[in-house]
């Protein structure tokens, strides 16, 4: 894949932070923010799962390994990582993301990116210490999250 693809080329993005995982009844929330505003992408409330590998508070051990552990062991045995994530479209109440993926063979690097929820790949880029992104015109219909 060429990095210069039509979801970069051209394409105005914000770097965003990872700034909490909020929980509620039925629901979880992954709070991203940059230095203007923060926003709610919201999910349903299992995947706080996800995010407990991201932190030290998810230590504890598991009888078997989750989903996103599972993708991970597979990433770490093909030696590929996470190079970044894309927020790149906002419908409907509904965010989508690319999640881009990079694997160094020899003096090769193979780039391809995937369609991915964002409930699955930021804490895949929080893992990989990859950077999160959004295509500022999604950024800017995003509704503020106040705290």
């Amino acid at each position: 894949m060429n990095i210069d693809r039509e979801i970069i080329k051209d394409t105005s993005l914000i770097l965003l932070d990872f700034r909490k995982l909020v929980r509620f009844h039925n629901y979880a929330g992954i709070i991203l923010g940059a230095e203007e505003k923060q926003f709610a992408i919201y999910g349903h409330a299992s995947m706080e799962a996800s995010f407990k590998q991201c932190d030290d508070l998810g230590e504890e051990e598991r009888l078997r390994p989750l989903t996103h552990d599972v993708l991970k062991f597979v990433l770490t045995g093909f030696d590929i990582s996470v190079a970044r994530v894309v927020i790149t479209e906002y419908r409907d109440n509904v965010f989508s993301s690319r999640l881009f993926l990079e694997q160094k063979r020899g003096d090769r690097l193979y780039i391809t990116d995937i369609d991915a929820r964002p409930s699955d790949s930021i804490p895949l880029a929080i893992q990989y210490q990859a950077p999160i992104l959004c295509v500022k015109s999604i950024f800017d219909e995003t509704i503020p999250y106040e705290d």
